[in-house]
């Protein structure tokens, strides 16, 4: 790239260079006695839209270049992550507005765009024994291992957000859940949009330990997008979790 880092540089002439991020490179330079280092290159001149102040003062600077050495470059990381981070939450947020319009208006028709979904086949962990049709995509299955939830991809695509989905293991055209597992945050986000999914919930209490006791990561971050009506509230240590299916 012509504006990255080049030449002789703090630890060194410059190896290899890495770009990381705008305008942010990590770099491995070797000195007179061939001995590599490495560290973090960033442009001072786009430094104050990258980095807090804090990190900028951590910063050495040679020549338009702010560089964190090995014992000071996880500073720069961090907070790039941390910025990243903030991203995904701001488009996690718009997808989950955008679930919450299609609740509103009443848009459910949006499942007969894709038709009838063939039943599910056979989940990661082999062939079934048996399948329980919940509605138009959604199914309780039994597997080898047990019980699970399946959800076809387009319906996840239309209403799951991306962090439930990120809980199911794809086989074929379907996303499955563990009753034991993932199922509570699938069924959080479905029974929200659908009545038969709603009709699984023999207990939101029971819904809502599960998910603050084993889906921490999820509930907050679920709860981050949501307005306060809608968010995960917090449970009573003696409800018991994973006792929330109707079955």
């Amino acid at each position: 790239m012509q504006h990255q880092p080049k030449g002789d540089c703090l630890w060194g002439t410059i190896r290899v260079c890495v770009n990381i991020a705008s305008d942010v490179y990590t770099v491995s330079a070797a000195d007179q006695n061939g001995m590599e280092r490495e560290g973090i290159m960033v442009r001072k001149s786009a430094a104050g839209d990258i980095l807090s102040e804090k990190a900028i003062k951590m910063g050495q600077e040679d020549g338009p270049w702010l560089c964190y050495g090995e014992e000071t470059r996880d500073i720069p990381l961090y907070e790039i992550l941390q910025r990243r981070m903030a991203e995904c939450k701001k488009a996690e947020a718009v997808i989950m507005k955008q679930m919450e319009e299609i609740r509103r208006d009443g848009r459910l028709s949006l499942a007969d765009y894709f038709g009838e979904c063939e039943e599910p086949k056979e989940t990661p962990d082999g062939g079934l024994s048996g399948v329980r049709r919940v509605r138009n995509g959604i199914y309780l299955v039994q597997d080898c291992r047990g019980l699970k939830f399946a959800v076809q991809e387009a319906v996840a695509d239309y209403f799951l957000s991306p962090m439930a989905a990120g809980y199911g293991v794809r086989k074929e055209e379907y996303l499955y859940y563990d009753i034991d597992g993932g199922c509570a945050v699938a069924l959080n986000e479905l029974s929200n949009v659908f009545e038969e999914a709603e009709a699984l919930i023999c207990s939101r209490e029971s819904l809502y330990a599960t998910l603050n006791r084993y889906f921490a990561g999820y509930t907050a971050l679920y709860n981050l997008c949501m307005p306060e009506t809608e968010r995960i509230p917090e449970s009573d240590a003696d409800i018991p979790a994973f006792r929330f299916l109707a079955l």
